[in-house]
């Protein structure tokens, strides 16, 4: 069956439409699908979020701990859109996705990546840097992540065990004590727990961080580390991306200048920025707003900068 290419995002941020419609340009076969608030894109499927609730979030609900410095607000809705996307699954009769977050811009159609990683069986895919587990990094991330049913049913599940399990509290008050006894941001997150999904099923999932035959996802274009530390060229703080026929290219920092070719990009944080430049769909509806959104949100910023500098030198 068709593999349904999925976004969950809450809000209208200026960045989102361009996710969508990158995505829609990259596999114009395959449907794009928002689950998020009642917002219209043309040509976008849009699922809301109140009509995908269910009773396992509920049980989640119960036994959440925060252990992390960031909100609390904001972690649990990254645990509960796996819940959301699972039931978007079960509702509509799905058995795979590609799941994206909204700063993530597809180059690739569902037919190419297929064919890309054909020699695997896929049937799950995360981005899992390489790590020392001592160092309490425990991540895998599903930015941009493939799932069938039966391998987010199992993660679910998973999730919710993790907070009644004795095994994986321990793990994560350890997890969580490190980040307090040290004075560093983090904690506990859903990445935390697609890393111990990993852990139990590594011949399950496949690291999309990680070159395979000169394909590749982003992990975070931040940095030039991927599935290994300096493993591409960077500049200015970010990778350098050299376009070639309409995709995207790394390029290996080990001398060899090879390229791969990268199916997404991850435009996490202050890579936001370059979402613009980096987009290659069609021209959509509201274009000329979300620009004008995104200047804003940089002038605001700027001029808040300016402001405590100017604060700072006359106080």
């Amino acid at each position: 069956m068709e593999t349904k290419i999925v976004f969950i995002h809450r809000g209208n941020s200026w960045y989102l439409p361009y996710a969508l419609y990158q995505a829609k340009s990259a596999s114009p076969n395959s449907d794009v699908v928002l689950i998020g608030d009642n917002l219209k894109f043309k040509g976008i499927h849009v699922e809301t979020l109140e009509n995908l609730h269910g009773n396992e979030i509920e049980v989640f609900k119960e036994h959440y701990s925060h252990m992390s410095t960031n909100s609390e607000k904001f972690e649990l809705f990254c645990w509960l859109r796996w819940f959301y996307l699972l039931n978007y699954m079960r509702k509509n009769e799905v058995q795979s996705v590609l799941h994206l977050d909204s700063d993530a811009l597809l180059y690739s159609s569902i037919e190419d990546i297929k064919k890309a990683y054909a020699g695997l069986d896929l049937k799950c895919a995360l981005s899992i840097p390489k790590q020392n587990e001592s160092t309490f990094t425990w991540s895998a991330s599903g930015h941009i992540s493939y799932w069938t049913i039966e391998a987010l049913e199992n993660f679910c599940g998973l999730i919710i065990d993790s907070y009644r399990n004795e095994k994986y509290l321990n793990l994560y008050k350890e997890k969580w004590n490190w980040h307090l006894t040290q004075n560093q941001p983090g904690g506990i997150c859903d990445m935390t727990t697609l890393y111990f999904f990993w852990q139990g099923n590594p011949d399950l999932i496949v690291n999309w961080a990680k070159s395979h035959e000169g394909n590749v996802m982003d992990d975070n274009i931040n940095a030039a580390s991927n599935s290994e530390s300096d493993e591409y060229l960077a500049k200015n703080g970010i990778k350098k991306t050299k376009f070639v026929n309409k995709y995207p290219h790394f390029l290996r920092a080990d001398g060899t200048g090879k390229p791969d070719r990268v199916h997404a990009l991850h435009l996490q944080g202050s890579g936001k920025q370059h979402i613009r430049s980096l987009y290659r769909g069609k021209s959509f509806k509201g274009k000329t707003l979300s620009e004008a959104k995104h200047l804003y949100n940089a002038t605001r910023k700027k001029i808040g900068k300016l402001t405590s500098i100017l604060l700072d030198y006359i106080f």
